[in-house]
């Protein structure tokens, strides 16, 4: 497939009804215009790109790109690779705030940035994107460049980006739990684990059963969007990379838009929201998103394995073929009877010589080792 032709919009409004249309965008959530929109309205601290791509004036791809520093000097001492690994990269990028461009979308874990019409080769398409990703022109120039999240049976056809200078490395897998038919509720749930990780379910579920659960709409999240915006970056200020914190006015627009499918729970201890945890129904999957939580209470009312439990207890109420934990924590996600899904994403620097000092750096890059448990009798 040659003569690729490409478009520019800087917003996603400027992007064609047909774009959506052909690519049957309707049928994956996140890449609907009204998902995206909700994006691109509530976090102004991101520059968006959106290429279409038609060959003989057929539509055939939609990429979505975003502009954003991120604060390398942030790195804490326990990345998942060695310190000396983070300040050479810091180095070489020679910026503390490096302004990057991602193909993807920041906020979410997975292959989210590039959508091909089905039925063309994806080859090509890869390859006159890792072309034009370079030479796209934003407010501040980009050093860095990033085609993020692609699982293992996508790897053959996206590792043409590598042809253009891109490093592969993995990063934190996805968390997914399968739904058995059998689990009709969280009781029959339990019955499926080892008596061990039983006690483990139980006495979370134990612990915080002072915490009341109260299902926000959006004017809720408009009542309490300081709140939230506290709790989740209770979260983000332990992040091992400072990116940009997603605005909760994000959640309001989803809601709004996708009611059903934009899950908010709260968690409440004596009239104080304490934490918050999000999701969304993508046909048969049930995908965690963010959290917050106080940490001060996190300990004594075990907020957080009682947000496992709960996505494990909607999964079932939704009858969900699957729940994605999403990234980070694998070990205790695990005891839940999650397996991993590896990510791998692709980097290249600007500048030719950066990147080939990039890429011994990188190819070092090493994700922390966790025991992966095996919870389920059988």
């Amino acid at each position: 497939m040659s003569n690729i032709e490409v478009t520019y919009h800087s917003s996603v409004q400027e992007v064609p009804d047909d774009t959506f249309t052909t690519l049957a965008c309707k049928n994956t959530l996140y890449f609907t215009r009204e998902f995206l929109e909700a994006f691109e309205k509530a976090n102004p601290k991101i520059e968006y790109c959106y290429l279409v791509l038609s060959q003989n004036e057929v539509i055939i791809s939609l990429a979505i790109l975003q502009r954003m520093s991120v604060a390398i000097d942030n790195a804490q001492e326990h990345l998942p690779f060695s310190e000396r690994i983070a300040r050479s990269l810091q180095c070489y990028i020679s910026a503390r705030n490096v302004h990057t461009i991602v193909c993807g979308n920041v906020f979410l874990s997975g292959n989210f940035g590039v959508i091909i019409k089905e039925g063309t080769p994806k080859e090509p398409v890869y390859k006159k994107i890792a072309q034009e990703i370079k030479t796209v022109q934003t407010q501040k120039k980009a050093s860095v460049f990033f085609f993020k999240d692609f699982i293992d049976e996508d790897l053959p056809v996206v590792s043409e980006v590598e042809k253009h200078q891109f490093q592969s490395f993995a990063v934190e897998p996805n968390m997914r739990l399968k739904i058995r038919a059998a689990w009709t509720d969280f009781d029959h749930y339990k019955t499926s684990l080892k008596s061990k990780y039983r006690v483990k379910v139980n006495k979370a579920d134990k612990k915080s059963a002072q915490l009341k659960i109260r299902s926000f709409e959006a004017e809720d999240i408009d009542t309490y969007r300081n709140e939230l915006q506290q709790l989740y970056s209770n979260i983000t200020d332990r992040a091992l990379f400072k990116t940009i914190d997603l605005e909760i006015e994000t959640y309001r627009l989803l809601k709004i838009r996708f009611r059903e499918s934009v899950l908010i729970n709260t968690y409440w201890y004596e009239n104080q929201m304490v934490g918050f945890a999000t999701a969304f129904k993508v046909n048969n999957r049930l995908d965690a998103h963010f959290i917050g939580i106080d940490y001060t209470r996190n300990k004594e009312l075990s907020i957080y394995p009682r947000i496992l439990n709960d996505y494990v207890r909607l999964g079932i109420e939704m009858k969900v073929g699957e729940v994605n934990f999403g990234r980070t924590s694998s070990e205790i996600k695990s005891t839940l009877g999650a397996i991993p899904e590896h990510l791998t994403c692709y980097v290249r620097h600007r500048r030719t010589l950066a990147t080939l000092l990039f890429k011994p750096l990188v190819r070092q890059i090493k994700m922390k080792a966790y025991k992966q448990h095996t919870p389920f009798k059988t």
